[in-house]
């Protein structure tokens, strides 16, 4: 990969392009889907065919961005076998393999030229240019920037997309990221036409019923673990096949073990596919988990990250706790 914040650069390789697909990481998320959505409305005005190609279908809250209904999801809806090859692929908020599972004969395989916007630590070598800033709260905020080079006047649909890029990312801005530029970037948005309180109404006053279940039952499985500076939720597969539910309805879940008084480290486990289990880190300062993650393969952020190991759940559990209680010892040594 490139790292670069030549914003000329990237600007010259979409306007050069006439055929562009857009996509995200697996299990998009707010920041992801906003900033793409931000993205194909600017494109589209200047002409482009745009067409957005996901690894795994989006959460429904996120579907009011996608008004005429043009986001396809990998396999379900395109072979990206039997694609033409774009003029550019344009990868919003990742810079992994492991988060592109399933797009390998797009991103690789079609030798399309790729450019990578994104604001994660963990970068692997899958693009030919890219706009890869780790300080930058969300990809929205990258987004916002770009589109500022392009002198692009932001509406209100764009602004609320760039709104939810960076509400999401920041738990509505309440995260260490959060500073005075970043609040004076949401003003600019709300001006521009974002409207914060239908925006939270539809992200978080907009779920579906099996959802508030899955959370509910989730949370049941809370325990303690390292002396309670731990706390550890197990989702297992036969409770999504009960309750209905998906394992993209599992989007901030993990952010409920930072309630406890005391817990310093969150880890959610998650039976996938086949011997797959998903693993989410979050962490309160001075604790950093991105290590933890990169350890077995993942990435993500200082206090937000992920990655993905072979099960069985119990083997993988007690590997991850070892590594946490490591980085305990060092971050955080008991009082």
């Amino acid at each position: 990969m490139a790292h670069t914040t030549d914003y000329a650069r990237a600007l010259a390789e979409l306007r050069r392009a006439r055929r562009i697909i857009l996509t995200a990481h697996v299990k998009p998320d707010g920041d992801a889907l906003g900033s793409l959505a931000a993205m194909r409305r600017w494109l589209k005005a200047e002409g482009k065919r745009v067409d957005v190609i996901l690894p795994t279908p989006p959460p429904a809250k996120y579907l009011f961005m996608d008004a005429d209904h043009s986001w396809k999801t990998a396999k379900r809806d395109v072979d990206l076998r039997q694609l033409a090859p774009p003029d550019l692929i344009c990868i919003l908020d990742t810079s992994t393999w492991l988060q592109l599972a399933g797009m390998e004969p797009l991103v690789a395989d079609s030798h399309a030229p790729v450019l990578v916007i994104d604001h994660h630590r963990t970068q692997d070598p899958l693009s030919d240019f890219a706009l890869a800033e780790p300080e930058a709260a969300a990809t929205a905020e990258i987004v916002y920037r770009l589109l500022g080079e392009a002198g692009v006047a932001i509406d209100a649909e764009m602004a609320t997309y760039l709104f939810v890029g960076l509400a999401m990312d920041t738990d509505w801005f309440r995260l260490p990221a959060v500073n005075g530029d970043l609040l004076r970037l949401e003003a600019a948005l709300v001006d521009a036409g974002a409207r914060p309180h239908d925006i939270h109404d539809k992200l978080y006053f907009n779920d579906d019923l099996t959802k508030v279940h899955l959370f509910g039952r989730a949370m049941e499985t809370m325990r303690p673990a390292l002396d309670g500076r731990v706390m550890v939720m197990r989702l297992a597969r036969s409770l999504f096949r009960e309750l209905g539910a998906d394992i993209g309805d599992t989007e901030n879940l993990i952010n409920e073990c930072m309630r406890v008084r005391g817990a310093l480290v969150g880890v959610m486990l998650v039976e996938a596919d086949g011997d797959d289990i998903r693993i989410s880190l979050r962490s309160k300062p001075p604790v950093e988990v991105l290590s933890v993650a990169q350890r077995f393969g993942g990435g993500g952020h200082a206090r937000a990250a992920g990655a993905r190991l072979k099960g069985p759940i119990d083997r993988v559990e007690a590997e991850v706790l070892a590594a946490v209680a490591e980085i305990l010892a060092t971050d955080a040594p008991p009082a």
